[in-house]
């Protein structure tokens, strides 16, 4: 797995909000408290099915949330 992007702000906000397969879905209440979301990916050389990791962090750096999805 590999850190894709990291987002900051209210590009990371809109992210967040976005259904499955285009982004994660998070609920409000994590959206709200969002200062950056961490797309992570599985790599070719990763075993396994693909996937994207969505991770939302709040203005600490502290990890609030968590979504992954199928493919990349």
């Amino acid at each position: 797995m590999r850190l894709q992007e990291t987002l900051k702000g209210e590009p990371a906000k809109q992210l967040a909000e976005m259904f499955p397969p285009f982004g994660p879905g998070f609920p409000r209440t994590t959206i709200d408290h969002l200062e950056a979301l961490q797309v992570h990916c599985s790599d070719f050389k990763d075993s396994g099915p693909d996937f994207c990791e969505f991770r939302a962090l709040d203005v600490w750096g502290e990890l609030i949330g968590t979504r992954r999805i199928k493919g990349y």
